[in-house]
């Protein structure tokens, strides 16, 4: 048994467990739309410098999209997490309009393949891709759906590690 791996899946579970009761403590408490926004990032190793970076610089923009569509945010909270850094917004907005911009922003560029943004009505439903119309998310490394590339194992570990941080310092390079 690999006791390293068993111990990196338990970790994973409890952040997402832990996720899932935060979402819904501000579910209950705002009765509004929630956006949950994380990174994809495959590996042992989910919060670095890079990527914090990378998605402060993507908090920044979906800020500007809220504020450009007029949406008030609510409650606005960051957690860091040795699992992957957490960002919630609550907004007042219909979550159908939210999600299709959000989805918008999730097929905007490449390096926003690594974008994980769930949006949630006021009674905790979660809003789908599938449910708007949109097609499935793309694969990091090649443009077939990524549940079909996970299914199939179609690509080396290593290969995504190594696309993931040239996609975090793609969009890092750009900033500077």
């Amino acid at each position: 048994m690999d006791y390293k791996k068993i111990a990196e899946i338990d970790r994973l579970l409890e952040a997402k467990e832990s996720r899932f009761n935060h979402e819904k403590y501000l579910a209950e408490k705002y009765k509004a739309t929630l956006i949950s926004f994380m990174l994809n990032i495959p590996g042992e190793i989910k919060s670095t410098e890079l990527t914090k970076k990378f998605q402060k610089r993507y908090i920044e923009i979906i800020d500007k999209i809220l504020k450009d569509e007029d949406i008030k945010i609510l409650h606005r909270q960051f957690r860091e997490k040795v699992t992957g850094d957490e960002c919630f917004f609550v907004v007042d907005e219909d979550a159908t309009k939210v999600k299709k911009l959000m989805a918008s922003l999730e097929e905007s560029k490449k390096e926003a393949r690594l974008l994980d943004i769930d949006v949630f009505d006021k009674d905790m439903n979660q809003i789908s891709r599938d449910s708007l119309g949109y097609p499935n998310r793309k694969c990091l490394i090649c443009d077939n759906s990524a549940k079909y590339c996970m299914r199939m194992n179609s690509h080396k570990y290593e290969d995504l590690i190594i696309e993931t941080k040239r996609l975090l310092e793609r969009k890092h390079e750009k900033e500077d």
